[in-house]
């Protein structure tokens, strides 16, 4: 290939109308590594993206043939055939690939909307993408706040990680690194569980309970924290639908709307939800039909261990008590507990405290 114009090739039909924030385009370059059959993917991230989006894996490869097709938009080898065609047209791109039975590798280089010729060079096996200089050509989009939202580059990171706990995921994000999850270990009781633990901390992984169902259409796995590990944000909150992230903000309803109702709480927990099913055949509705059902057995559950274990215990918590408009009085092992039921705010008194009032 001599040194040409991309604009010889077009851009997709509907570039003008796709979303290029720095989560989509980690999205689909994660998602090309796994279809590379990676066992580990490396990502480094400067400045939330903006100077540097670069992503390393030891997949199969792409041979110089492959590298030419991917930017004419009519590769056999990405799911999304437009994809490095387009983002060379707002980013300088730069694709390093080398075939595992292969001596050397290949270099295929776009600045300035330029296509340099195809080098060979050294290379190690697998493929490294870098984006440099995200929106250079596009000032309105390179200054907008909305293409670099640095907690949700983290959420499409983590998502994959906890999705493929047999790739070992390694992050660096503004010189700093958020993520180093090595493949988990094939006697691992759970390898979701194993994994969340690695990615968030073990506590949170030692409080989630599973729960599972499987239809002939609809395959549902569910993991979520007990009533000890509440947040005052939903931003831990993952769905996964057939081994991809989604935005399913129905289940994020149905899920924190039956869960704050059934624990009188007001905060929201871990949860992971993991759906496959067939997107063309099956309704999303059925779906959250299904979920809703098995969560409300699965609350009912954990309601009734509460009861049982509390009714059990020597020192159990008592009911709470209503007072005034916006008070609860419980009693606790040290004394007893005053809660502003507005704010959630509690503060407890203990038994010394009140044996001295009677003096």
């Amino acid at each position: 290939m001599s040194n040409i114009s991309l604009t010889k090739y077009s851009k997709s039909e509907s570039l003008e109308n796709r979303e290029f924030s720095v989560p989509k385009i980690l999205d689909n370059l994660i998602k090309f590594s796994i279809d590379q059959n990676s066992t580990r993917i490396e990502i480094k991230i400067e400045r939330n993206g903006l100077s540097l989006i670069e992503i390393r894996n030891n997949g199969i490869g792409m041979s110089p043939k492959d590298l030419e097709d991917s930017i004419k938009g009519h590769s056999n080898i990405l799911s999304d055939k437009n994809i490095f065609l387009d983002i060379s047209k707002i980013s300088k791109l730069e694709i390093i690939s080398k075939e595992r039975d292969k001596t050397r590798g290949s270099l295929l280089k776009i600045t300035n909307d330029k296509i340099m010729p195809i080098k060979q060079c050294y290379a190690d096996i697998g493929t490294k993408v870098s984006l440099k200089d995200f929106f250079y050509n596009n000032h309105k989009q390179r200054v907008n706040p909305e293409n670099f939202i640095e907690e949700d580059i983290k959420k499409i990171i983590f998502n994959y990680a906890v999705t493929f706990p047999k790739i070992d995921f390694f992050v660096s994000l503004n010189k700093k690194i958020i993520l180093e999850a090595p493949i988990e270990d094939e006697l691992s009781k759970d390898k979701i569980i194993s994994r969340i633990g690695n990615i968030f901390n073990k506590k949170i992984a030692k409080s989630l309970i599973k729960e599972e169902l499987e239809t002939e259409e609809i395959g549902i796995q569910v993991y979520y924290s007990n009533t000890t590990e509440l947040y005052k944000k939903n931003n831990n909150q993952f769905i996964i639908v057939n081994n991809r992230p989604e935005n399913f903000r129905e289940i994020k309803t149905i899920f924190n709307d039956l869960y704050t109702k059934s624990f009188e709480v007001d905060r929201y927990p871990y949860f992971f939800v993991f759906l496959s099913y067939d997107e063309n055949t099956v309704e999303k509705n059925k779906v959250e039909k299904i979920l809703k059902s098995l969560l409300l057995r699965s609350f009912a559950k954990q309601i009734y261990k509460i009861i049982e274990t509390q009714d059990n215990k020597k020192n159990s918590i008592n009911s709470a008590i209503n007072f005034h408009e916006n008070f609860q009085i419980i009693e606790s092992k040290n004394g007893i507990i005053i809660k502003n039921i507005k704010n959630n705010k509690k503060v407890e008194i203990s038994i010394s405290s009140i044996q001295n009032l009677f003096k």
